[in-house]
């Protein structure tokens, strides 16, 4: 018996045989994939988690994806350090602030300060903050008085040098 096999794609080789009388007899046959492609997430599971993360911290998924007894591309339960390579591999941001807030950074660069500042105008009183989670941004509600106050802080302190505070809104 001879074998001979040519490879049409990556994911499967012809194989054809010829037998002793003449016969011949061709087979496709599927290769394994590589380990990368073996423990690729599918699209449809990174939707499943790109929807979770619209309204869940990476904890809060963790707990749902084991509730439902799923497990990971390896077969295990999930963990946060998974969910978080998930996240970081297809872009998927955490959940949204609410309407008409702000994160640290972006009040940081609206007037030009550090983020100290800002943590200092959140622990003052100064602004006000709502820290949902551990680790999780702060939501910093900035409304036309307290914005106008902000600026005329950062344009009269001897401490505070605005890089380039920005008009924004």
């Amino acid at each position: 018996m001879s074998a001979s096999s040519r490879v049409r794609n990556p994911s499967c080789c012809i194989c054809k045989f010829g037998w002793q009388g003449g016969a011949t007899e061709t087979i496709d046959v599927r290769r394994q994939p590589n380990r990368a492609e073996a423990i690729r997430y599918s699209d449809t599971f990174v939707a499943k988690i790109r929807t979770m993360a619209e309204k869940y911290d990476d904890k809060e998924i963790v707990q749902r994806l084991n509730g439902e007894g799923l497990t990971s591309s390896t077969g295990k339960p999930f963990t946060l350090s998974i969910v978080r390579w998930i996240r970081f591999k297809h872009l998927i941001p955490g959940p949204s602030l609410s309407t008409g807030t702000l994160t640290v950074s972006q009040v940081r660069e609206r007037y030009g300060v550090s983020p100290w500042v800002v943590h200092y105008w959140i622990e003052r009183g100064v602004v006000s903050a709502v820290h949902g989670k551990p680790n999780a941004p702060y939501a910093i509600a900035i409304d036309n008085t307290v914005d106008r106050r902000l600026r005329k802080w950062v344009a009269n302190s001897g401490h505070l040098h605005p890089s380039s505070p920005t008009q924004t809104v």
